[in-house]
């Protein structure tokens, strides 16, 4: 059933900690600019599709496994539906909030990508829903803008040494999963041998955090 004691995920639950503090700086320094909050959908709705790297995706699983049988059942049943909207969706909610992965976490808020800025594509991004007050993005604090190159990277090295002390062998990017194959119990008998997935859309490859577009 691939169990995972939940001492495992302490060095993720560490980076979204960092995340959450980002979040909350912003907010602060920034009040009545941010629009990202409970009811708010459009981003749930919008992306076409959502990938996980496996520390990601073990963590969701977790909730998951948490929520009562039949609201299991439920979940599993609404992914047998192509996204958008995402299947966790539930009343403009997600019902794995506390659990969601980093793209999800990041999503809207000002990231920077220093790798898309050396070949001359848009590097500064958030919701345009945010920051309507303001003259413009230059006027953006630096610490209130996270390098996403620099989370996503940290992600990756999280997942090495998670893949690499679960099953002892190196991580790669192929090792990516749906959300519809989390709710569907695809992970239970998972094994890295049989992944042989190129990762896909959903921030830099499977899983990573992501970029919004103003």
């Amino acid at each position: 059933m691939n169990e995972i004691p939940p001492e495992v995920f302490a060095e993720y639950e560490a980076l979204n900690a960092r995340v959450e503090g980002f979040q909350v700086r912003v907010r602060e320094r920034y009040p009545g600019q941010i629009e990202c909050r409970a009811g708010c959908s459009e981003c749930c709705r919008r992306i076409p599709r959502l990938i996980l790297s496996p520390v990601e995706a073990f963590y969701l699983r977790e909730q998951l496994r948490q929520l009562p049988p039949e609201e299991q059942a439920r979940l599993r049943e609404a992914s047998r539906t192509a996204m958008p909207p995402c299947p966790i969706l539930t009343d403009d909610a997600c019902r794995l909030h506390r659990n969601r992965p980093l793209l999800c976490r990041t999503y809207g808020y000002p990231t920077l990508s220093p790798e898309l800025l050396t070949i001359g594509e848009p590097a500064l991004n958030y919701c345009y829903k945010n920051f309507t007050g303001l003259t413009g993005p230059n006027t953006l604090d630096p610490d209130c803008v996270m390098n996403v190159d620099r989370a996503t990277q940290e992600l990756w090295e999280i997942n090495a040494r998670f893949v690499r002390e679960r099953w002892g062998v190196a991580f790669d990017r192929s090792m990516a999963f749906t959300v519809q194959e989390v709710l569907q119990g695809v992970l239970d008998k998972w094994s890295p041998a049989g992944s042989r997935r190129v990762a896909g859309a959903g921030g830099s490859g499977g899983g990573g955090a992501g970029n919004s577009r103003p």
